[in-house]
């Protein structure tokens, strides 16, 4: 059974984290019975915060949650801002953050995390494209690459070309992902993963198996795209300004 999965999702920016019940109710919708949504922090806890918002019954299985009336999982992950681009880690424990900036190190501990690795955006803003070019001993440590991402204004076209390069030698799987940072934007890019199951390791296989995205929804969110730039922008003005007091690195998503 093939399962829509949107593993890239932030659900806010700057903003509180939406409402529990409405979210799990557009999951549903969007990506169906057995849906898979991955919430990811930056270095904040916006998944711990959510998962123990009020709400639904659910399951805390300790990298994830799973709705049972929904039949909806949330799984835990992180966007690691790394010197040389973002990491996405998948399936993290809710309380575990990866603080270490050079790339190799970050992926050497998702690794002994038993994390589920994967280079989001690679060439796009901040991504590691480059590095992974130059560096393809790092390739070893990945288990996906994110083909598309929905709010890439570019870099797509030439991910997938990286891909078809190197997906015969490596066992690397590719994902479709929206990379939202509001609700409407759940689902607007998902994978259809071949039997993905809550275990971490069968999902990771799901995806390592996942080479043909042909199927996959891929699409361009302009409206997710501009409310996240001008909120970015106005955020970073703010905080030059003194009216607001935040790292705004440390919440750049």
């Amino acid at each position: 059974m093939k399962i829509k999965t949107d593993l890239h999702n932030h659900l806010a920016s700057f903003s509180k984290m939406p409402d529990f019940n409405k979210t799990i109710n557009l999951a549903e919708q969007k990506l169906g019975a057995n849906g898979i949504l991955g919430l990811v922090n930056g270095n904040d806890n916006r998944y711990k915060n959510f998962i123990n918002k009020k709400g639904y019954e659910r399951i805390n299985l300790g990298n994830s949650v799973y709705v049972p009336n929904k039949n909806i999982l949330i799984i835990n992950g992180q966007e690691i801002f790394t010197k040389q681009g973002h990491l996405l880690v998948i399936g993290l424990s809710e309380n575990q953050h990866i603080k270490l900036k050079d790339l190799e190190d970050s992926l050497k501990q998702a690794r002994d995390n038993n994390s589920i690795i994967i280079a989001p955006h690679p060439f796009f803003f901040q991504g590691i494209g480059s590095e992974l070019i130059h560096n393809p001993k790092l390739l070893k440590y990945f288990d996906a690459i994110e083909i598309n991402n929905g709010e890439a204004i570019y870099g797509n076209k030439k991910t997938k070309m990286f891909y078809k390069l190197i997906k015969e030698d490596y066992d690397i799987g590719a994902l479709s992902s929206s990379d939202g940072h509001s609700l409407y934007e759940i689902g607007s890019n998902y994978t259809l993963l071949e039997n993905p199951e809550k275990d971490i390791n069968k999902l990771r296989k799901s995806i390592k198996q996942h080479k043909d995205y042909s199927s996959d929804k891929q699409k361009f969110s302009f409206l997710g795209f501009a409310k996240h730039s001008f909120e970015t922008i106005g955020y970073m003005g703010f905080s030059k300004l003194g009216i607001i007091k935040s790292n705004f690195s440390k919440n750049l998503l």
